[in-house]
């Protein structure tokens, strides 16, 4: 994939932390958890170039403020049947998305989405500026108005459910190696893998389809 090194090592320990505990209440009483988290983010650029992020302690402060409304999200998988459910799930979503202090600066879909990811693996996709807006949209869509972001976080998320219904993707295809951590992120991993294929290779898998 297109990382590897520290930014894949702390990773993994973030997804390895909540299989350990199972249990997203519990875990995020874990100061070591949110430590990882935000130490993740910053290995995934975020606190680099022009993306700066809040300080540690305020984001630690606004996740546990948001704890209720993520662990009343965390049952729900991607992999799961929770077509009835998404209503519910996207009035949560829409309060913790535009609310949770992750970055400095007002474009909020890459940080807080991956913030998201590492807090709900099995529920939200990482959205990245770069891979993700180029496959959905085919350019890095853009805004500084949070709700305006969230109606694209919103629409990627719907996306990312109907792939994974149509291709009836289940945790038996994950195998926790590298990257291989959930549902969304096979997905995720999908994408940066397609959009870094050689023009060639992709014209051949979509004939031999």
């Amino acid at each position: 994939m297109y990382r590897s090194g520290h930014d894949l090592e702390c990773y993994q320990e973030v997804i390895a932390m909540h299989r350990e505990y199972g249990d997203l209440k519990n875990l995020m009483e874990n100061q070591d958890f949110l430590t990882k988290v935000y130490e993740t983010l910053e290995q995934w650029d975020m606190n680099k170039r022009g993306a700066r992020m809040v300080h540690f302690d305020s984001f630690a402060d606004s996740v546990r403020f948001w704890k209720r409304s993520l662990i009343r999200i965390d049952e729900y998988k991607l992999h799961d049947d929770i077509e009835s459910e998404l209503s519910a799930i996207y009035e949560v979503l829409e309060k913790v998305f535009c609310s949770l202090k992750v970055m400095e600066s007002k474009r909020r879909i890459v940080g807080v989405s991956k913030a998201l990811h590492f807090l709900l693996p099995d529920l939200i996709m990482p959205i990245d500026g770069k891979y993700t807006m180029e496959a959905f949209y085919g350019y890095n869509k853009f805004s500084n108005v949070a709700k305006d972001e969230f109606r694209t976080f919103k629409d990627i998320f719907e996306r990312t459910f109907e792939i994974a219904s149509r291709l009836q993707l289940t945790p038996s295809d994950i195998d926790g190696v590298q990257w291989k951590t959930s549902v969304p992120k096979l997905i995720d991993n999908a994408v940066i893998g397609l959009l870094n294929c050689p023009r060639e290779e992709v014209i051949g898998l979509l004939e031999n389809n």
